[in-house]
């Protein structure tokens, strides 16, 4: 499995185009019968396998049909590995917008 904290983006987005279609021939799914069930072409389906691009709605419709929507579960959620993570991610937890910046030229 690729590292992606050392990849490209447009490295990872073709990862992640691989890795849907290695999960799809393991569902035993075609391309076409695929694109159907999520109301996509064929077309588009096989350029996001090759890619990796497509909105991030098409991504989680294919995510669904291959039963992989758990998989986004940890996608941006703050890792507490130690008291300080835990005591930053309070602090995150209570903000609820970022602070604004002020210029020093008024």
């Amino acid at each position: 499995m690729r590292d992606f904290s050392l990849a490209l983006p447009q490295e990872i987005c073709r990862e992640l185009g691989a890795r849907a279609r290695a999960r799809r021939l393991l569902l035993n799914v075609s391309v076409d019968e695929m694109a159907q069930r999520i109301g996509l072409s064929s077309k588009t389906l096989g350029s996001f396998e090759r890619t990796g691009l497509c909105t991030l709605n098409t991504f989680v419709r294919i995510l669904e049909s291959l039963n992989a929507t758990a998989d986004l579960q940890s996608v941006l959620v703050a890792q507490t590995r130690t008291i300080e993570d835990m005591r930053a991610k309070v602090a995150i937890v209570k903000r609820q917008r970022a602070y604004r910046k002020t210029s020093l030229a008024k």
